[in-house]
């Protein structure tokens, strides 16, 4: 188990009921990334509208003249066309779903399919632009379809994934320890994985990630509060991650040490 343990901020929007939704301004995500970046985050995992072409790239420079933090590129359920333009503003990584992309928030569902040879463009897309794609796993099943991508070639090793637990609608699993433990253990071989959790129990995830070698997102696009009813800005969050991590022995990697853990 390597001692240093990567973190994500989601310093995004939150799509949770009864918190302001933020964010719009590139300057204000700018100044939230930093402070995560300050705390012990790596990366950002950052947000624009899909087609809104001219914030991602008002985001990623923002972000970019602020701190040296790597950028992850979300809205997996961007088309191949729309992912194509957003991919020149060069950030070091982009979330793909490998399944049904199928959640339900307050403001309404979202429902997205990739098919496996889009999804063969999109690697290929990423390999062109030397982008490391980071695989979001909803489901045990959807790892079927990275083994796939790894028998044909189209990824390279280790490979980068987020696993969900939580999240509401179709894409939904159980964000309990159990629930972890078995999908951890189906995890294919050179694999790297951050956990990602939804919910008051957020928290028991998290740590588990930390004591199984694992890496972890936090911020409040996943879950904003640090208890139930307790808002937490996005640098409170890495800060308790981060703490819970020195406890248990693991040392928080810098950007450079996430680069190299991740194969960039």
């Amino acid at each position: 188990m390597s001692k240093l343990m990567i973190i994500n901020c989601a310093a995004d929007t939150s799509m949770h009921e009864g918190v302001e939704k933020r964010f719009h301004d590139s300057e204000v995500l700018a100044s939230s990334v930093k402070k995560g970046w300050e705390s012990g985050s790596c990366i950002a995992h950052i947000h624009a509208p899909p087609t809104n072409y001219e914030a991602w790239e008002n985001h990623t420079k923002a972000i970019r003249d602020c701190c040296p933090v790597m950028l992850q590129y979300g809205i997996s359920t961007q088309t191949l066309e729309q992912r194509r333009e957003v991919v020149k503003f060069q950030p070091e990584m982009m979330s793909v779903a490998v399944g049904a992309h199928n959640m339900a928030f307050l403001q309404g569902d979202v429902m997205m399919l990739h098919p496996r040879d889009e999804i063969a463009d999109m690697m290929k897309l990423c390999a062109d632009y030397n982008v490391k794609p980071e695989f979001e796993v909803f489901s045990i099943g959807e790892l079927w379809m990275i083994n796939d991508l790894l028998d044909k070639d189209l990824i390279k090793t280790p490979v980068l994934m987020t696993v969900f637990f939580g999240r509401p609608g179709g894409a939904w699993s159980p964000a309990t320890m159990k629930e972890f433990l078995h999908r951890v253990s189906a995890l294919p071989e050179d694999s790297i994985y951050i956990t990602s959790v939804t919910g008051n129990t957020h928290l028991h995830l998290e740590t588990m990630a930390v004591m199984e070698g694992g890496h972890v997102r936090v911020g409040t696009e996943d879950e904003p509060f640090l208890s139930p009813g307790v808002f937490g800005d996005n640098p409170e969050h890495v800060n308790r991650i981060a703490n819970i991590a020195k406890i248990l022995g693991r040392e928080i990697a810098s950007v450079d040490e996430a680069k190299a853990i991740i194969g960039l």
